[in-house]
């Protein structure tokens, strides 16, 4: 299909610092595999670089444009912006959340522009985009919206993030706008790509006639070695989390300020990695002024750090889809242990591939008698790679796909 199709990702995307990248990564890899390399049009997000001129991205798109920075600070004042919260709630507003940036520098028309050029036949965009779906139709394009996670769901899961009632308002006028927009605009794309089933149950709610495909969020499971069997350094935990995100940072704060010190009561000599960029300097204060805790900043290669760790703890209490720290853990045969929302999507028998606990006491307690029983460890580990190998492969991923217009195109 070469070029027919055209992929457009909303920052530099590589290397693969977010959920978004591997999102990404993993489409464009599971395209490839159909034998589809899709042109890619990539926006700057903030980034103080492009996408590099040797970044393994080149070699599974046919070609490769960058369609300029989105506009950071567009409303350009504090009122400014609260005004455009609050149209948000009234429906006055005339941009969405999580689009507003690029709106501002009229993406939409650069997608047309960059979708004639390589002679497109279908556009995947992100969901938060799919306002533009009408006008992208209307040119004769097919759009798929691709979801990593749903944004209503997401929405939702941001104002339960934020404590304070205060700072609830910017959160809930988002989920109230993007709740309409999605009713009004995501059931007119041609299909639209969701992670789990319980997304694709609330999609499916608001009506519309887009055919809805799962594409659950995967990773190369055969590049990643096999680590059930091999001996870490003892008493050592991982969270693995991009902190810029709301509910990373609250997770690893809960980590911090409850969890860590319990496992510590038991276990003296335990050390807790925090391995990821984004964190905030309260969070990188408290992880300093934590015995025991290693903050290693954002990591290319997580191998070593998997390889390290004897357990990796999964503290994550919001947001939505299926979290790839999770997966990319199961997938390395690691023992794990978290909080069911941690586990989205993972329709897994949790005694054989992981396990999980209701509250903060039981977390630590169970991560403590795991740090203990070598052999409980391994068994999980063994677990979790078999489940990953089986269903939350590239290869599983494919098969997914054969239902997708992807396949009807002939890719």
């Amino acid at each position: 299909m070469g070029a027919r199709l055209l992929f457009v990702v909303p920052n530099v995307p590589y290397p693969l610092a977010t959920g978004g990248h591997l999102r990404d990564w993993q489409i464009l890899n599971l395209l490839a595999r159909r034998g589809v390399r899709p042109a890619l049009l990539y926006f700057g997000a903030g980034e103080a670089y492009p996408l590099a001129a040797d970044a393994p991205v080149h070699a599974l798109a046919s070609s490769v444009a960058f369609g300029g920075a989105r506009v950071e600070e567009p409303d350009g004042s504090l009122w400014a912006t609260i005004a455009r919260k609050l149209s948000y709630a009234t429906g006055a507003g005339t941009t969405h959340p999580f689009a507003y940036q690029y709106d501002a520098m009229s993406a939409h028309e650069t997608i047309l522009a960059e979708a004639a050029r390589v002679g497109a036949q279908a556009v995947v965009v992100r969901a938060f985009w799919c306002h533009h779906a009408p006008r992208l139709r209307a040119e004769g394009l097919q759009v798929v919206a691709n979801c990593p996670d749903s944004n209503i769901r997401l929405a939702r899961e941001m104002v339960r993030s934020v404590a304070s009632p205060a700072a609830k308002l910017g959160p809930l006028c988002n989920q109230v706008a993007v709740r309409r927009l999605e009713r009004e605009y995501l059931g007119r794309a041609d299909e639209v790509w969701v992670p789990t089933a319980s997304e694709r149950a609330e999609i499916a709610a608001l009506g519309g006639s887009a055919r809805l495909v799962t594409v659950p969020n995967l990773v190369d499971v055969d590049a990643c070695p096999n680590l059930a069997a091999t001996a870490p350094e003892p008493d050592t935990l991982l969270f693995v989390a991009n902190f810029g995100y709301a509910p990373n940072a609250n997770a690893a704060g809960r980590l911090l300020r409850r969890v860590f010190p319990a496992i510590r009561n038991r276990r003296p000599r335990a050390r807790l990695l925090l391995v990821g960029g984004g964190m905030s300097p309260a969070l990188r204060r408290l992880a300093a002024a934590t015995d025991g805790v290693e903050a290693t900043g954002f990591v290319a290669d997580l191998t070593p750090v998997y390889r390290r760790a004897a357990l990796v703890l999964l503290p994550v209490r919001e947001g939505a889809g299926m979290l790839f720290k999770t997966i990319e853990a199961l997938a390395y045969g690691k023992a794990t242990v978290g909080f069911p929302e941690a586990y989205r999507g993972i329709d897994a028998d949790p005694e054989s591939a992981f396990l999980t606990a209701g509250r903060d006491a039981d977390l630590a307690l169970a991560a403590s008698r795991l740090l203990e029983d070598d052999a409980a460890r391994r068994m999980l580990g063994e677990g979790a790679r078999a489940f990953a190998a089986a269903r939350l492969s590239w290869d599983y991923g494919v098969r997914c796909l054969d239902e997708s217009l992807v396949a009807r195109l002939g890719g």
